[in-house]
């Protein structure tokens, strides 16, 4: 169990987040109240003050890191001489505080982990809503914030530099072997830089295909460039690097310029025993849409609601779809900065009648969603893995995906649903014969939910553990030279 400071109790009249609560998250203890530099709007110029604030805050504890640094490498020695895998961890992600695929899936695997007898602990930096620091379901430490700006190009996300006194005092009061940092975000440099002076393992999985989305999301060139180097030289402070996928794997190779030996491919787990085919017709989509006499065949989009998974694709494709069908019908579950712009997009168009809203939604709500759909629907070509489509395909709905990225290793073949290229006449083509599989077909699409169901087992809690434990021993024992 982590706890944060002693010296602050937890009151319920406290205003811990001027957010609404985050479904399955639950304050267990908080941090003092502690100064922070006022939360900043995005900025190009404003994004280079980062750097200097990282190196800064590294050198400003250079003292505490060194003593930490002699504390663990006596504590590390005892402890992996007795048993060469007692291997502690520490996974990092500045991102935790929102609501997204990373912070969902650490929040799920860490916690098996822990279930297990995993040495696991989770860390990242608590948003600028926050007056203080907290600890969440009393294992996820969300860092007191020292700086914190709006992410260019990504409304309702932050790029944050964490106070590293409080993570100095975790990591002796829990000495970890490996740091793991999720997405190259200021704080996971920050810790990189922490960690190397530290003396511990810094690696890295590769989460977020950071310089496409900068592509995608902000204009000025010249930042193009600037996170490219920046991701350069990032990845060389943290590998091996995890890949999840092959797509992602030659982009580290290529483009981020990592060895590749030095890319490791692993591919994720979910709590998939939390979206099963039972969830199916329980009467959780009519709560949102339309009943199976109003529209007979139904699509879902459910993740975040951004233009960088390709939305902008998908409203033009579904246009065109729905204006040719009268029983058809798109679910859009998530919440994000786009949203509005596709409720004000569908709410003017001929097909409004055929588009539905649930909203960011979570336990048996989301499951029965996932499960009364027909068929998914995901164009992202920025996605690693594709968490929503292995929940999707777990409750046996089939998945319509782009043909990069993770997702189409998740779905592989026509048997689990259609991979294809951003060609509106070939969605257009898939959407038809979704339709048609439904309607004409249903042993043949009775069979793809089963076949959906059995693929999605490939992507348990279970088997993604064990796989990242394995390969954390040995990490371990060939960095500090165990054995």
């Amino acid at each position: 169990m982590t706890t944060a400071s002693n010296s602050t109790k937890l009151k319920t009249s406290d205003q811990l987040d001027s957010r609404p609560g985050i479904f399955g998250r639950t304050v267990t203890s908080t941090f003092r109240k502690e100064y922070g530099i006022k939360h900043k709007p995005p900025g190009n110029i404003r994004t280079c003050w980062i750097p200097p604030i990282v190196f800064g805050s590294a050198l400003l504890n250079l003292p505490k890191l060194l003593k930490l640094r002699f504390f663990l490498k006596k504590e590390r020695k005892e402890r992996l001489s007795n048993n060469p895998d007692d291997v502690s961890v520490l996974y990092y992600s500045d991102n935790l505080d929102e609501t997204n695929g990373i912070a969902n899936n650490l929040r799920n695997v860490i916690p098996y982990m822990r279930a297990h007898g995993l040495k696991a602990f989770l860390a990242g930096s608590a948003f600028n809503t926050r007056p203080c620091g907290v600890v969440e379901n009393s294992y996820c430490m969300l860092l007191p914030r020292m700086f914190s700006m709006e992410q260019l190009g990504y409304a309702n996300s932050e790029l944050a530099i964490p106070r590293v006194g409080h993570m100095l005092r975790m990591l002796k009061r829990y000495p970890v072997d490996i740091i793991e940092l999720e997405t190259p975000s200021p704080g996971a440099w920050l810790i990189a830089i922490c960690g190397h002076i530290a003396g511990i393992k810094v690696m890295s999985h590769y989460r977020t295909d950071v310089p496409q989305y900068t592509r995608t999301l902000v204009k000025a060139k010249w930042m193009h460039y600037y996170v490219l180097k920046l991701m350069q030289i990032f990845y060389w402070m943290a590998r091996p690097v995890i890949s999840p996928c092959d797509d992602y794997s030659d982009a580290l190779v290529n483009e981020l310029k990592v060895p590749r030996e030095q890319v490791k491919l692993m591919p994720r787990g979910l709590p998939l025993e939390r979206f099963q085919p039972e969830m199916r017709g329980k009467g959780t989509w009519e709560k949102f849409g339309c009943t199976r006499e109003q529209r007979k065949v139904r699509f879902a989009f459910i993740g975040r609601i951004s233009k960088e998974k390709n939305l902008e694709f998908l409203n033009n494709v579904w246009k065109k779809f729905a204006s040719q069908h009268d029983d058809v019908e798109l679910m859009y579950v998530g919440y994000g900065w786009y949203l509005e712009e596709i409720k004000k997009l569908f709410a003017e168009s001929d097909v409004k009648e055929s588009v539905n809203f649930a909203g960011e939604q979570g336990g048996e709500i989301l499951s029965g969603l996932y499960a009364d759909a027909d068929f998914f629907l995901f164009p992202s070509t920025t996605d690693t893995f594709g968490n929503v489509v292995v929940e999707a395909m777990s409750t046996g709905t089939p998945a319509v995906v782009s043909n990069y990225g993770g997702p189409r290793n998740i779905v592989d073949s026509e048997k689990y649903g259609w991979i294809l290229p951003i060609d509106e006449n070939k969605w257009l083509d898939a959407l038809e014969s979704c339709r048609k599989l439904k309607l004409e077909r249903d042993a043949d699409y009775q069979q793809m939910r089963k076949d959906c169901h059995e693929r999605s087992k490939r992507y348990t809690l279970e088997n993604s553990s064990k796989a990242q434990f394995d390969y954390f021993r040995q990490v371990a024992k060939d960095f500090y030279k165990i054995g």
